[in-house]
């Protein structure tokens, strides 16, 4: 897990092989301080990355902080494959429009960018 500048000022995340409750707190950390520098953060998932509803709440978390500080929080280059999945297995899944998201369906809850 690690995080980059990109060319345009934003900060993609790599997620690395498990977004779990062990390195919640580390994921959670790369997100605020990315979050304090610049105006668009995203996350790029590693292929077979494993993830649980620790991992899904910080992703959440955080898209409702940036939108909180009029900044974008989202995924780069593709989705967790599985998230959908765990969104549904969890009853996380919500279509409706998001308030934190200019009322677009929440990307964390089943929608997409």
């Amino acid at each position: 897990m690690n995080s980059s500048y990109r060319e345009d000022g934003s900060i993609v995340i790599a997620s690395g092989d498990r977004l779990t409750i062990e390195n919640a707190a580390e994921f959670a950390r790369l997100i605020r301080e990315a979050l304090e520098v610049v105006q668009h953060v995203s996350v790029e998932f590693d292929e077979g990355v494993v993830l649980d509803i620790t991992g899904i709440q910080i992703l959440r978390s955080a898209c409702k902080t940036a939108a909180a500080r009029g900044k974008i929080f989202s995924y780069h280059c593709q989705q967790l494959q599985g998230l959908g999945d765990m969104i549904t297995s969890c009853g996380l899944e919500n279509r409706l429009a998001c308030k934190y998201n200019t009322d677009a369906t929440c990307i964390w809850s089943g929608g997409t960018q």
